[in-house]
């Protein structure tokens, strides 16, 4: 009897996996989306240089010589790293655009990681747990790596015209 029960309680299991398994979780709907249209993709990439331009005057208007503002200023930018993330994370481009999206959504990620270290270091050095040295070559670095994620935004954007 205990073994008829258990072979029952496997088969239930099974059955239930089974039937798990064919769900789409959404009424038979398909999980990945259908490609973006090339107009809803140009406005995100619009977006995206808007919000290029945000960060910079953003970071060009951070002035240490007020500590609070200061600080309130680095975590304006550190919140501008969400689009960048944003549009790294679209994952239905365009097929026709599918190549030059993975390169801008690297350029995208690098991005956003750089501006969360830059962050990161102004707000270890303003603490005073890292040196004025230390934050001058984690800034250069950080530049560096700016640079090199304009580079691959510019790269991949450039490749959809």
């Amino acid at each position: 009897m205990k073994k008829s029960t258990i072979s029952v309680a496997i088969v239930l299991c099974l059955v239930l996996c089974l039937a798990a398994c064919g769900q789409t979780g959404d009424d038979g709907a398909s999980a990945t989306p259908a490609p973006m249209t090339a107009e809803e993709y140009y406005s995100k990439v619009e977006e995206m240089s808007a919000d290029i331009g945000e960060v910079m005057t953003s970071m060009s208007g951070l002035s240490a010589s007020d500590e609070a503002s200061f600080r309130e200023g680095i975590e304006t930018v550190r919140e501008m790293a969400a689009p960048f993330r944003e549009f790294a994370a679209i994952a239905n481009p365009p097929e026709a655009y599918a190549e030059a999206h993975a390169q801008a959504a690297e350029g995208c990620t690098l991005f956003a990681e750089s501006l969360e270290s830059m962050c990161d270091s102004a707000i270890q050095y303003m603490d005073g747990k890292i040196t004025a040295d230390e934050y001058s070559a984690a800034a250069m670095d950080l530049t560096n790596k700016l640079n090199e994620a304009a580079t691959l935004m510019s790269t991949g954007f450039s490749q959809m015209q």
